[in-house]
């Protein structure tokens, strides 16, 4: 099993791969993406495990943003679900689009938990395995919109 290490390589290897994300920018979004490493000494639990939704998906929503501004597909809202929804209906014919199931997935495994813990006071992932489920799907996702 990819261990978050391994999965934060790969999105940083993804990123480096990638002809929409070549520009200045592109060093800020690894420094973010390795940031979530940086926290594991941090007690308590709880707080590490804020630090590394905050921290990835920071960096993921400025990641879905450069990709959509290369793109140039903008509506002029600025969140992750916002980005995600964009992804699944902007009209360019030369970029593909994620499905509304796939949408859905994403809203539902990203957004909406960085949502719930970010907005809510004394709202902090379980476990571990919470957090490496949430950079998983992260991970998945800047596979699949960088591969439209």
């Amino acid at each position: 099993m990819p261990t978050q290490q391994d999965r934060i390589n790969t999105i940083i290897a993804i990123i480096n791969s990638n002809p929409c994300l070549n520009n200045a920018n592109t060093n800020k979004l690894k420094t973010e993406f390795r940031q979530v490493l940086l926290v594991d000494a941090i007690t308590p639990p709880k707080r590490k495990h804020i630090l590394k939704i905050l921290h990835s998906t920071r960096a993921l929503d400025s990641t879905l943003k450069a990709i959509l501004d290369h793109h140039l597909v903008r509506n002029g809202k600025y969140s992750i679900g916002q980005y995600i929804t964009q992804f699944s209906i902007h009209t360019l014919p030369t970029l593909g689009k994620l499905s509304p199931s796939e949408k859905a997935k994403y809203q539902r495994e990203i957004a909406d938990i960085r949502n719930t813990h970010l907005h809510n006071a004394d709202s902090y992932p379980k476990n571990d395995s919470e957090v490496n489920q949430l950079i998983s799907e992260m991970q998945a996702l800047i596979t699949r919109v960088t591969s439209l």
